[in-house]
């Protein structure tokens, strides 16, 4: 079904007053049915693989791009050289992967019904190139299995014209934490290394959030700090 077709079916089954039950029900579900059917082989091929790999790239193209998003900055926090493509146009995904020469490690994340064509043709450049294609999507069918080197499969079925990604999410998120069980000793020192830029930095204001008077009391600090500038 088209994104129209689907949004009417939703609207056809449900009314206003269970719309949130209905919602967070099914991506309970999505959840449920990713964990019985995800290879967990495959799960454990990809940790090791990003771990030993020069160079991840991550790619996600259109409501795909914030799984993309959150999945390249908690890597970076972990492992070295993670680089984030801009899905903007094609060429910009095709100048990132040429510019480093060296074999890597590419992450893809495809969720729309329709398969992007910029993420089949990205996939083959780096598969050409002989990365290996670590992907993420929502069926064994998907065209993106041909040039994979790993596939992990996450529920995202939801008939409306919004994809469920809380599957995928969850997947990236338990990722992200089987590669810092792995590399504990690194993660603490860059933590420790974080917090003390945040806090020299003051980058987080969880003392003047707590303050008596919640937000009203923040809002005035700032205020008086504009004026005093």
């Amino acid at each position: 079904m088209n994104s129209i077709q689907r949004m009417e079916v939703t609207y056809g089954r449900i009314t206003q007053s269970e719309i949130l039950e209905t919602v967070l029900q099914s991506d309970i579900e999505k959840i449920k049915m990713t964990l019985s059917a995800i290879d967990h082989k495959a799960f454990n091929w990809a940790i090791d693989t990003l771990l030993e790999a020069k160079r991840i790239y991550v790619v996600g193209i259109r409501s795909c791009a914030p799984l993309a998003s959150f999945m390249g900055f908690y890597l970076n926090l972990v492992c070295d050289n993670v680089i984030t493509v801009n899905t903007n146009s094609s060429s910009e995904i095709f100048r990132t992967d040429y510019s480093n020469r060296r074999r890597g490690c590419d992450h893809r994340n495809q969720f729309p019904k329709g398969y992007s064509m910029r993420t089949l043709k990205a996939l083959e450049f780096a598969s050409n190139r002989k990365a290996k294609v670590i992907t993420l999507t929502d069926s064994i069918h998907s065209p993106m299995n041909q040039y994979s080197s790993c596939n992990l499969i996450a529920r995202s079925d939801m008939a409306s014209i919004v994809d469920s990604l809380v599957a995928p999410l969850s997947v990236i998120n338990a990722l992200i934490v089987a590669i810092c069980m792995k590399k504990q000793k690194e993660v603490v020192s860059t933590l420790e290394t974080l917090e003390k830029i945040w806090g020299e930095y003051q980058v987080y204001s969880g003392e003047e959030s707590s303050q008596e008077g919640g937000s009203a009391g923040t809002n005035e600090s700032y205020r008086q700090n504009k004026g005093e500038e």
